[in-house]
């Protein structure tokens, strides 16, 4: 056990001392002002014909309206998808509504409140002369609200990982002369954080966007090589980063947060009775020790808010350490705990440790390691390993 400890230790300081020199931390990231509108319609109509008989005489429609506003502070998104359509008289309609809403209550404070409605109805008619007549595929709206409050502040900062990323491999291009100052890798992460944004706005043309605004981010530091601009090898490596071509970059995080919450269905598809509410409690918390390594834990606890409240429960919690031995090579490892909690059942808690190991060399070998170790009450240990090899011989 000591050679274990000691082993690991070694192993996490190992990863710290392999991070060249950076201007910014991960915990320099601010979450970035993002927003947009879209508000888009398709339909087609078929219709065709054999002889003197219609074959077809279908139509199909699809409307979508997403618009969103995202910051530290304050978050609101409204999604509304629809689709219906026609097949000779009979009718369909498939409509997703989901809107939610975070307030920090002040700027300098941790404590916030949320919302979320979510809604969905599927319908089904045939068209009969001066009448609709619905038949069994029809259901009624399904919704359920979900509101709750908490206190921490808890930041994705993997848009600031990929811009780090970005600037080692641009570093060793000789693309820029040295490290960019924290404030151009802090508005470059801004602007990598916004993607959907880009992609709300522009739809398949937002990377050429995307990638110009970052490259003027570069511009403005002056670090930028005699030709001006990031070249071709620059664009290729933003592409490889950001879409993790031949590398990947882990998702970070850092800080805190603990939050309490009551989804409460309001109805549902069918007659039948709206189910009881239900209240969860989560925690979550984040160390980055490096940009080369990390701890995520993750709790969640979730019960019924009636007669069996906490009598019945449910109990998952998430370990994670991860460790990019370098921008192909990656480590990681996962242990899971899931309980549930039922008044006259005896239910074995479960525990899960997963270990994934990935190595990728260009364009020419890949290698990866999976191992899972399961435990279930008294029940028999399980133990299962794959390896993954894939070679490019031309």
């Amino acid at each position: 056990m000591k050679r274990a400890t000691l082993f690991f230790f070694l192993f996490v300081i190992g990863g710290i001392s392999l991070t060249f020199s950076q201007n910014v931390n991960v915990t320099d990231y601010q979450v970035a002002v993002s927003r947009a509108t879209v508000f888009r319609f398709n339909g087609n109509w078929n219709w065709s014909q054999v002889g003197d008989s219609v074959s077809s005489n279908n139509a199909l429609g699809t409307l979508s309206y997403k618009t969103f506003y995202s910051s530290l502070p304050l978050a609101w998104f409204l999604n509304v998808d629809a689709s219906g359509g026609k097949n000779f008289s009979q009718y369909n309609n498939d409509v997703n509504v989901d809107a939610s809403f975070l307030k920090y209550f002040s700027e300098t404070k941790n404590f916030f409140g949320a919302a979320e409605l979510a809604a969905r109805h599927v319908g089904s008619f045939y068209l009969k002369p001066f009448r609709w007549v619905k038949n069994s595929s029809f259901t009624h709206i399904e919704s359920a609200i979900t509101v709750g409050f908490g206190y921490g502040r808890y930041i994705n900062a993997t848009a600031l990982a990929k811009a780090v990323r970005i600037e080692g491999h641009l570093l060793r291009d000789n693309v820029i002369k040295g490290n960019l100052p924290k404030e151009t890798m802090i508005a470059i992460a801004n602007i990598i954080d916004r993607q959907q944004e880009y992609q709300e706005v522009y739809q398949t043309t937002y990377e050429t966007f995307w990638f110009d605004d970052i490259e003027k981010e570069i511009q403005k530091s002056g670090l930028i090589d005699e030709f001006g601009g990031v070249g071709a090898i620059g664009f290729q490596r933003m592409r490889q980063v950001l879409f993790n071509i031949n590398e990947r970059v882990n998702d970070r995080y850092y800080g805190w947060l603990t939050s309490a919450g009551i989804k409460i269905p309001t109805s549902t598809k069918d007659t039948l009775r709206v189910g009881s509410p239900e209240t969860s409690l989560n925690g979550k918390y984040s160390f980055p020790i490096s940009w080369d390594t990390q701890i995520n834990f993750k709790i969640v606890i979730t019960s019924p808010l009636d007669s069996l409240y906490f009598k019945k429960y449910t109990v998952s919690a998430n370990l994670d350490f991860i460790y990019e031995l370098s921008n192909r090579i990656n480590f990681l490892a996962k242990y899971t705990f899931d309980y549930e909690k039922q008044p006259g059942l005896v239910i074995k808690p479960l525990h899960t440790l997963d270990a994934s190991f990935g190595y990728y060399v260009e364009n020419n070998i890949y290698v990866t390691i999976n191992s899972r170790f399961l435990k279930k009450g008294s029940n028999p240990q399980e133990l299962t390993t794959s390896v993954g090899l894939s070679y490019n011989i031309l």
